[in-house]
Formats: structure tokens, sequence, C-alpha cells
């Protein structure tokens, strides 16, 4: 395979692992409205407990909690159930007390505190460095294209297999329970509906798709650093998911297509600024800023809106006497 077909079944896979993290997104905060400032965090849990799975005993320099030497897909698996697990902790103690914009900040906070654990405990997931060396599944025995291809069938499955489980969530009566809760909480509760619980359930479908991204993400990279969970990839999963479309799995598809592959990585190919190649991610920041404002300004329910339920009017109309029998007067006229 020449350098140009390599990289397009590259970017073949980064589109889709793209794909599972903002459907994961989208349900979180486009379906269920929780303001998930953080969620990139859920995307590093499920990527470091794939990683730890993944990789032996800790030996030399490295220095890692775990270390069970799993194969694929049981590294994987593992990662996405730590993601759970997690989220479930957060979302006992978050959904029942704070408030949308306080949760926000809280878990962004909690985000930010991590992350410095992270990078500065050098025991916990080996310190800035991260975790290295994780093999693929059966990159030890595949050439370099036939691992590709493989590789591409396994991301594109899992975008697959996450799509369809969430439309389906999206067209069934829990999916229009959660746009309730979204929509207006007190609402929802006085039809009998618990927000705490559909928030816990939304939040916890959208950390297993941010923990399945984060696994396949560490498996095919080889390794996962503190560089990978800024803060600020959460604001480009929430730009995709506006731009194309909140609380509608195509649109989130759209979004994921245009402000990850189309801008992020379209901005790659632009000429260096005199040199200076540390100015690219700063040009990425500003063109997914004018884009997310412009969609605001112009088309702020996304270019994939969410279509609206449409129900139609079932109050009987005026009775009417049939045809050839003469309606008798009622005795007040």
């Amino acid at each position: 395979m020449n350098e140009i077909g390599f990289y397009i079944i590259t970017i073949l896979i980064y589109t889709a692992l793209n794909g599972i993290l903002v459907l994961g997104l989208n349900m979180q905060f486009g379906i269920t409205g929780i303001f998930n400032f953080a969620y990139i965090l859920l995307v590093a849990v499920g990527a470091y407990g794939t990683g730890i799975a993944a990789l032996g005993p800790a030996t030399g320099a490295a220095h890692y909690i775990g270390g069970f030497g799993w194969a694929f897909p049981w590294d994987v698996a593992f990662g996405m159930g730590m993601t759970i697990l997690f989220a479930l902790g957060l979302s006992l103690v978050a959904f029942r007390r704070i408030s949308h914009w306080y949760l926000a900040l809280t878990l962004s906070a909690i985000a930010w505190a991590l992350l410095v654990l992270a990078t500065n405990d050098l025991d916990l997931v080996n310190g800035e460095i991260g975790l290295v060396g994780i093999q693929g599944p059966w990159q030890d025995q595949l050439d370099s294209t036939t691992y590709q291809f493989a590789f591409l069938g396994i991301a594109l499955l899992a975008l697959a297999v996450t799509y369809v489980v969430f439309w389906r969530v999206e067209r069934s009566p829990l999916g229009r329970a959660l746009r309730a809760v979204r929509e207006d909480e007190l609402a929802a509760a006085s039809l009998g509906k618990n927000p705490a619980r559909l928030k816990t359930v939304g939040f916890l479908l959208g950390a297993a798709a941010a923990g399945l991204g984060g696994g396949l993400s560490i498996v095919y990279l080889g390794g996962w650093s503190t560089g990978s969970w800024a803060p600020g990839e959460t604001f480009i999963l929430l730009t995709a998911v506006i731009v194309g479309g909140r609380g509608w799995a195509p649109g989130a598809i759209l979004g994921s297509l245009i402000v990850l592959e189309g801008i992020i990585e379209g901005t790659t190919f632009l000429p260096d600024f005199g040199g200076r190649t540390d100015l690219l991610p700063a040009v990425q920041s500003m063109l997914v800023g004018a884009v997310l404002l412009a969609v605001l300004w112009w088309r702020p329910r996304g270019l994939w809106p969410e279509p609206k339920e449409r129900f139609t009017d079932t109050q009987p109309g005026p009775v009417r006497a049939p045809v050839g029998v003469k309606a008798v007067p009622s005795d007040d006229a």
C-alpha cells in the first residue's frame, strides 16, 4: 500500500473512532441534557483502563497499576467496564444534589484534578509519559497493510453497533423520557418520572461509548498520555454535537465529519506560518470557534436538527346527524 492509501485508511479509522465519541456525548448532552464539560475524562478512563489490562506487569522505569496482560477484546471490555463504574460513581453523587450549571463546573473541576494527579503521580499511570507499547489485535501476526484493514473493520463495526443501539434508544419510550428530562425536569417528575434515575441512565450510556472509543484509540495508537485528554478536547467534541444537530444521531455523525475531519484534520494541510508549526492548534481552535458561532447564529438547532414529533389532533369534532336524518332541536333553543 502506498502512502496515500495508508493515509486514507488511517483517516477512516479516526473517523469511526471520533464518531463513537461524538455519539456518546450526544447521548449525554444532546438527548439527556447533561452539561458534561469533562467528557474527555471518561474517554481517558476507558483508554487507561484498556491500557493497564493489555500491558503486562510494570518493569524498568515504567510504573502503573494493573498490568494484566489481557488480549483483545477483553482489554477494551475492561476499559469500558471501568468507565461505566467510574461514571456511575459520579452520577450517584452529582445528579441528586447539583443543578445543571453547577454540575458542569463540578465535573470540570474533577477532570482538572484527575489530570493533575495522573500527570504528577508517577505510580498511577506512569505520569506524563503515560502508557506505551500496547499491541493491537493480531498486530504481531499481520503485516502493516492487512492490520490497517483489519482494524478499520473493527472500528466500523464498533461504530455501527453504537449507532444502532443509540438510534433505537432515541426512538424508544426511554429516549422520549430522556428528552422530557432534558426539556423540563419538573414536568417529567410530575408525570411520575424519576429525573435523577433517567439522567444516570443517559450518562452511563454515553460513558459506555466514551470507554469504547477510548479503549479502541489506545489500542490503535499504541499508547495514551496526559496530553491526549486536555479539557479543550471536550470543547471540540461538543462543537461537533452542536454543529451537526443536538439530540440526533445522524446529526452527531455529520458534525463529527465536519469538525473533527473537515476542520481539525483539514488544517494540517495548511502551510507553515513563517515556519512556526506551534500555531496550528491556535488556528484549529479559532476555526472551530468560528464555525460554532456561525451555526449558533444561523442554524441554532444544527445543520441536521433533531426532528420534532408530531401528534395528530385526537379531539372529537362536533357530532353531526347521519345523512337523511333531521337533527332534533333541543329544548334550550
